[in-house]
């Protein structure tokens, strides 16, 4: 652990990611059994509620933490690091690639697109669509935040056009602006990052 906090809020989903992380895997070495709530992170001043649940979710969507819900959602009422994220934040190396502390360069260009992709994975989940269709725009959207997930410099534009391309497939039967409105959001972004 680096062990340095910034003063301010955390912007980039993956420095938030990090922070996480970090405060899960201290809280595992003090007592393995012990687990956090919401309280434990928002009581620092480091993050607000909206980028607690997105990034908390993201981690459990990628099994490398655990939550406990209750009906206070998208919160939970717990968390801790799963044997997944503790060999992620002893591997450093893989852990810095993957979650830097202090995202430079092209990956803090990236905060935006990254908090689009966040609000894509909650829209397509409202979409009225069905069978098939559905399962299709789910798994391209879980494709695309996959691929989000790597280092910025180690994206495949290719990639990303054609899922884009599928997703845009899927909603064609729906209106687009009222049920995946980041879409275009997203597409922008993207004009910006492959400029």
């Amino acid at each position: 652990m680096n062990g340095l906090f910034m003063t301010k809020k955390y912007k980039h989903p993956k420095a938030i990611r990090r922070w996480i992380l970090e405060k899960l895997y201290e809280r595992y070495l003090e007592n393995p059994t012990e687990m956090l709530g919401p309280e434990d992170f928002l009581g620092t001043g480091l993050v607000d509620k909206k980028q607690l649940a997105t990034n908390i979710h993201y981690l459990y969507d990628k099994e490398l933490v655990e939550l406990i819900t209750g009906y206070h959602s998208p919160l939970f009422v717990a968390t801790r690091i799963t044997p997944k994220g503790i060999d992620l934040v002893e591997n450093t190396r893989e852990f810095n690639l993957l979650f830097p502390a202090y995202p430079v360069g092209v990956e803090e260009e990236t905060v935006e697109l990254l908090e689009t992709m966040e609000q894509m994975v909650v829209e397509a989940d409202l979409t009225p669509l069905e069978g098939e269709k559905r399962k299709c725009l789910l798994r391209d959207i879980q494709y695309l935040r996959d691929e989000f997930s790597r280092p910025a410099k180690l994206w495949r534009r290719n990639v990303i056009e054609q899922v884009v391309q599928w997703i845009e497939e899927s909603l064609e039967d729906l209106d687009r602006n009222e049920f995946l409105p980041s879409l275009d959001i997203m597409r922008e972004h993207l004009k910006k990052f492959f400029k």
